[in-house]
């Protein structure tokens, strides 16, 4: 994904260009890591130098997830958790010990043909980490 697909979708839906959403979404794009709202605001709190509300970046996400941009996976807490929409499948672990969420390599999941068309799986098992105490 880039900068573009966000461009065209803000023409598509006759949105106005606003660089707050280009910041947050530049964000999204540079994070290998699903984010919450407090990660997304603490980073653009050292990199934005306007004070974003809450308001306007739920705003902005929604209308991220609205246009299938981006996909938003809740852990076992009903945490919300924000990541970049790609092409291919997508899976994630979400630990059962310290609920930390980790996107999955595609090439490590062998996934059966019934799945082939979600738009992301998670899978629910402790993480390294926790399996190591």
């Amino acid at each position: 994904m880039s900068i573009e697909k966000l461009n065209e979708c803000i023409k598509s839906k006759k949105a106005n260009h606003s660089r707050s959403r280009e910041v947050i979404y530049n964000l999204l794009l540079n994070s290998n890591e699903c984010l919450s709202v407090s990660q997304i605001t603490k980073e653009l709190s050292q990199t934005y130098p306007k004070k974003l509300s809450l308001n306007s970046l739920y705003r902005h996400l929604n209308f991220f997830i609205e246009s299938e941009l981006v996909i938003v996976i809740q852990d076992d807490y009903k945490r919300a958790y924000y990541h970049l929409k790609e092409n291919n499948p997508m899976f994630f672990n979400i630990c059962t010990n310290c609920t930390n969420i980790k996107k999955l390599d595609y090439k490590e999941i062998s996934a059966s043909s019934e799945f082939i068309d979600a738009e992301f799986i998670t899978i629910h098992k402790k993480c390294e980490k926790c399996k190591q105490k």
